[in-house]
């Protein structure tokens, strides 16, 4: 596996927004908080919800479509996923969240103007990319049908669950793209897969989601069940090319990286979680659910959205290889992935 760094486009709408307001963020200091506000008086004067995550010490703040996303420690708020924004500082203080003066009439100012429903977010684009094809085949095993042994494939396992889940995306969300990286038995390279991924053009305020669906394979011939994959958490890569963004690009890029980089983690975890819970749904609980789980696998570590690596079974386990055959079984996962992504859109286009 090729572990070096890739320099990736960002689009390039959503890279002026940000970076144009990024400017103003060099060398500002943490502004004094003698006329501070407590979150509760915020919460209360704005009818915002809050999200906080303790762990990453980030939080966001959201009322109608509106979504202010903040960090503890730093003088700046990123606005609707697309607009850096300066502001005082937000600081924990023995377990409560203290918002500065300018911090406060910032985030005031903006929830207290009315919101045009119209400027919601919409996932424009759903990529599936059914693994392997072609010259190779992924995971293969011969099992016995009637006493005669019959190759089982990953490829073609696959190939039928992404058609028949881009059939049924394609009926419910006509308003969408729904692609695939391959429609027969031909093999697309790891890089033409990311490659057709980040080059579709997205429009302000869209965004779109890469589904890489795979059959497992294991040396314990007890191992089944189904589980998706994402990019782990403290994985960073390099989004944005300081380079393209002028004289300040060295001190903007790491700024918007790490942005951009929460988001699609974020979003990559809610995808996750939601698919897996479409399993639960339709397969019911006597196919065991391996969870959620990190690994920096090629396509999904240089897709540059949400993305997860799904696995729906292996064809190493005698008695799931004859459920992956059935065209009924099929159905079953098709199904389950369906539904997490309906479910993901919702979530998505609510924001």
């Amino acid at each position: 596996m090729n572990t070096a760094v890739e320099k990736y486009r960002v689009p390039i709408h959503r890279v002026l927004s940000l970076c144009l307001a990024a400017i103003l963020v060099i060398f500002i200091p943490s502004a004094a908080l003698a006329e501070s506000v407590t979150l509760e008086d915020l919460l209360l004067r704005t009818g915002a919800t809050l999200r906080w995550d303790p762990w990453r010490h980030t939080g966001n703040l959201s009322r109608d479509g509106t979504v202010l996303v903040f960090r503890s420690g730093d003088p700046w708020m990123i606005l609707n996923g697309e607009k850096l924004i300066v502001t005082g500082t937000v600081i924990e203080e023995q377990g409560s969240l203290i918002f500065s003066a300018e911090a406060a009439d910032t985030i005031l100012g903006i929830f207290g103007v009315d919101i045009d429903s119209s400027a919601s977010y919409m996932l424009s684009t759903i990529l599936i990319d059914p693994g392997h094809g072609g010259r190779d085949s992924g995971a293969g095993r011969e099992w016995p049908v009637d006493g005669i042994g019959y190759p089982l494939t990953e490829k073609d396992i696959v190939l039928e669950i992404s058609l028949r889940l881009a059939e049924a995306l394609r009926e419910r969300f006509p308003d969408k793209q729904v692609l695939l990286t391959r429609d027969k038995d031909v093999y697309p390279s790891l890089e033409d897969r990311v490659s057709l991924a980040n080059g579709v053009e997205l429009q302000p305020r869209e965004g779109m989601i890469y589904l890489s669906i795979h059959a497992n394979a294991s040396l314990n011939p007890r191992a089944e069940g189904y589980e998706v994959w994402y990019l782990p958490r403290d994985y960073r890569r390099t989004l944005v090319d300081p380079g393209s963004l002028g004289g300040s690009g060295i001190s903007i890029a790491p700024i918007i990286n790490a942005l951009w980089e929460e988001e699609f983690t974020h979003e990559s975890v809610r995808l996750a979680d939601m698919i897996l819970k479409g399993f639960g749904e339709s397969l019911g609980p006597d196919i065991p659910n391996r969870g959620r789980r990190e690994e920096s696998w090629f396509v999904v570590r240089n897709a540059r959205m949400a993305s997860v690596l799904v696995e729906v079974g292996f064809i190493t386990q005698e008695a799931e290889a004859h459920r992956l055959r059935r065209p009924e079984y099929l159905s079953r996962i098709t199904q389950g992935i369906y539904n997490g992504v309906t479910d993901f859109v919702s979530y998505f286009e609510s924001k």
